[in-house]
């Protein structure tokens, strides 16, 4: 059915879902019991609205609405309130913009007060490189000064050899032109290239001297290019010290996301989607943040002191599993008439304190505990009723995986107090041992009365 589409909204045609599929997905949920069946059916619903979805952008289909290109005049409000939000020194955007409009305004400025010709090539060169991070700015500089190098020499030695007119200068500088937009995509150096090999036949059709246009075209080149580096000198906005905030962030909105999921459990079919779903958004969108922080610290030349690279990644990957155990348990939410859970609200209000506790401690280089949380899945143990397997396992996950992002920070300079958390663990582990073995005692006792009556016993719910 996702093929199916997938082909309608890439040919812009009727979906036409093969029967067999249809017939696969009502009889799996008439042949699964239990949480598989729940899933099944979720499943189910949301692949009839990825197909409802591309019949409805179907331009042949009779009732298929217009999208409306909304106009200058409705964008300034979505505009203004763009800018609004990255009104903030956090912003990446507010400061590359001030970086931007400071390193334009003085090559302008040098470029005017240097005794050669063509200065605005300074600001130009300096906006064309300059990027919101570093390891982009510092790779198109260099890209950008090699490609100028090559596109002049190769421009030079066709001047030397040919010593085109205005006629032929012009077409050598339409099929350089041709060219960098050709090869405008396998690489910045390659289009520069080209470009500076456009510039030196334009400038010849002038009646400009050949080396005069190389003279000023690579030293203008060069100092756009330092302008910018300079800039990350004077202005630095390194990501990496920021990882921690980053990873504060996204932790503290993944202990929101879980809580709602599983306080959702105490509560079966009492409205708790709208929470559930921005929560998730919000979650999402820290996520990204913790993403692009990342990826621009991986190639800054600043490291960070108390998060070693290492970390960081198991870091991200014990946020990752803590997410997905709380999108496994929101694929199972219950619905009315489900019997609740009331230990799932104790789990909830300690795992929401807990991670707004664990980001404090985050930022503040400290190592962080889950006691609430460890002491609401013990009290869980001894629970009677309202016990979800489904719900009861993600618990289980969470906290490992939480337990999981104390391992990997503890093995940096924060504060190595993991171990402490590790005996918690074993100690839990161990009060759990008598339990487990006196219910498989009793279960093989239950084994034996069967076969001396010859009866077979009960069948287990494995969930």
């Amino acid at each position: 059915m996702l093929d199916s589409a997938a082909h309608s909204i890439r040919r812009g045609t009727p979906v036409r879902a093969p029967s067999e599929a249809m017939e696969a997905l009502r009889g799996g949920e008439e042949v699964l019991r239990g949480p598989a069946r729940l899933a099944a059916g979720r499943l189910s619903d949301l692949l009839h609205e990825v197909v409802e979805t591309a019949d409805s952008g179907d331009p042949h289909a009779a009732n298929a609405p217009a999208l409306v290109r909304p106009s200058m005049f409705r964008m300034v409000p979505v505009v203004l309130r763009a800018m609004r939000r990255e009104l903030t020194w956090d912003s990446t955007v507010l400061r590359h913009a001030v970086r931007l409009a400071g390193v334009a305004c003085l090559g302008y400025l040098l470029g005017n007060a240097l005794p050669l010709g063509h200065g605005y090539w300074v600001p130009l060169t300096s906006v064309m490189v300059l990027r919101p991070d570093f390891h982009q700015t510092y790779s198109r500089a260099v890209a950008r000064y090699a490609g100028t190098l090559v596109g002049v020499g190769l421009a030079t030695g066709v001047v030397q050899l040919a010593h085109p007119g205005a006629y032929l200068s012009g077409g050598l500088a339409v099929f350089s032109a041709g060219l960098m937009y050709l090869l405008m995509h396998t690489g910045y150096a390659v289009s520069q290239s080209f470009a500076a090999a456009y510039v030196v036949f334009l400038l010849g059709m002038g009646g400009e001297e050949w080396h005069q246009t190389v003279r000023d075209r690579v030293l203008l080149t060069l100092l756009g290019g330092a302008l910018a580096m300079l800039a990350y000198v004077v202005f630095p906005a390194w990501e990496t010290p920021r990882l921690l905030d980053r990873l504060a962030d996204w932790l503290a909105a993944n202990g929101r996301y879980a809580a709602a999921v599983v306080g959702s459990y105490a509560d079966p079919g009492g409205g708790h989607r709208a929470e559930v779903r921005e929560a998730l958004l919000a979650a999402r969108k820290k996520e990204a943040a913790w993403d692009e922080a990342f990826e621009r610290a991986e190639h800054e030349p600043v490291k960070h002191r108390g998060l070693t690279r290492s970390a960081a990644q198991d870091a991200y990957e014990a946020l990752k599993s803590m997410g997905r155990a709380a999108m496994l348990l929101e694929a199972h939410l219950p619905g009315r008439g489900v019997r609740p859970v009331p230990e799932a609200a104790l789990f909830a209000a300690a795992l929401r304190a807990d991670t707004a506790r664990a980001a404090r401690d985050v930022r503040e280089r400290r190592a962080p505990g889950w006691e609430r949380v460890a002491a609401a899945l013990d009290s869980w143990e001894g629970a009677d009723g309202g016990d979800d397997p489904v719900v009861r396992r993600g618990a289980e996950l969470l906290l490992g995986a939480l337990e999981e992002l104390t391992a990997a920070l503890g093995r940096t300079p924060l504060e190595r107090d993991v171990e402490s958390v590790r005996e918690a663990r074993e100690d839990r582990q161990e009060r759990l041992a008598p339990e487990e073995e006196a219910a498989d005692a009793e279960e093989e006792q239950e084994l034996r009365r069967g076969a001396g009556d010859g009866s077979a016993p009960p069948p287990k719910d494995v969930g």
